[in-house]
């Protein structure tokens, strides 16, 4: 995040953009988008648990899940301002951008605790994504707030929680590459995705630009394209969700784009790849003047499922 269902069809907004020199080639795809949720406020943090997607609506700050193709409440707290989720285990944690906490839950909404620092006393401002390794462990963004930069939290498999990576404007979602050699990470403010080599006991190094989303997504309606959720499918694709930019990007790993869909809406901050690769769920927002903001849950065709 930068800071009742419906079910019918919304037809994307498409543009044909042409070659740019010495890069890949701008496209924008032709595909048609369900309408699978609507009633929400500021949907973030979309993900699947098994065949059952779970995502929050940070405006309402609630967890929710999709069942028979209706949205149902698992949990709720004032004050959370609930933002990004990942799954572990038979777990789940929240990132609760406004109280500054991690909240490890059941998948039922049973909580089971909640960090507010890190094992070195530190607290967390505006926690943000999360995304789980395969050693059990948890990398968590902060995103920051005024004078204070965002940071990368790693949260091992026995709870210790310590900083990886700091000094980032608007540290936002994030991947861990298939292979487990990479962190891709969204700065935001940068309008860039950025990537880190990781190391033993989930340490960071090598910082590096992967892609400037200007430079490959340059187009004669949007002015910023400011990424926001990153996800990877088993092909090690990225599929990153653009709060401002008009839908979401599909790049290679190394930062070459591959398709870019246009999508109704303001905001797309977050996405989820189906497990059977088919389909994508993208998070729509629209900007209200009370700041609660206007959203819906959204489906499209995977615009490069094999």
């Amino acid at each position: 995040m930068m800071k009742a269902s419906t079910l019918g069809y919304i037809r994307a907004v498409f543009v044909s953009l042409t070659f740019l020199a010495a890069s890949t080639p701008v496209t924008s795809l032709a595909a048609d988008a369900d309408v699978v949720a609507t009633g929400l406020h500021f949907p973030e943090g979309a993900i699947f648990v098994g065949d059952t997607l779970y995502l929050v609506d940070y405006a309402t700050s609630r967890v929710l899940r999709l069942v028979g193709g209706k949205v149902e409440t698992v949990w709720h707290q004032d004050g959370c301002g609930a933002n990004g989720l990942v799954a572990l285990d038979v777990e789940l944690l929240i990132a609760c951008y406004d109280n500054g906490t991690i909240v490890r839950m059941t998948s039922e909404g049973i909580v089971q605790e909640t960090i507010s620092h890190d094992s070195a006393g530190g607290v967390f401002v505006s926690p943000n994504d999360l995304v789980a390794d395969a050693a059990g462990g948890v990398y968590f963004t902060c995103s920051g707030s005024g004078s204070v930069l965002g940071k990368v939290y790693y949260r091992d498999s026995t709870g210790q929680v310590i900083v990886v990576a700091d000094g980032i404007s608007y540290a936002n979602g994030l991947a861990v590459a298939n292979d487990g050699h990479l962190l891709y990470l969204a700065e935001s403010k940068k309008h860039r995705l950025l990537t880190f080599e990781i190391g033993a006991r989930g340490r960071l190094s090598h910082q590096a630009e992967l892609v400037q989303l200007g430079n490959i997504l340059a187009d004669a309606q949007h002015d910023v394209f400011t990424p926001d959720a990153v996800r990877l499918d088993k092909h090690g694709r990225l599929f990153v969700g653009l709060y401002d930019g008009g839908g979401f990007a599909v790049l290679t790993g190394d930062g070459k784009l591959i398709q870019k869909v246009e999508l109704r809406g303001t905001h797309h901050a977050s996405l989820a790849i189906s497990p059977d690769g088919r389909s994508v769920f993208v998070t729509a927002t629209d900007d209200t003047p009370d700041g609660s903001g206007r959203g819906e849950l959204l489906k499209v065709d995977n615009p490069v499922v094999e």
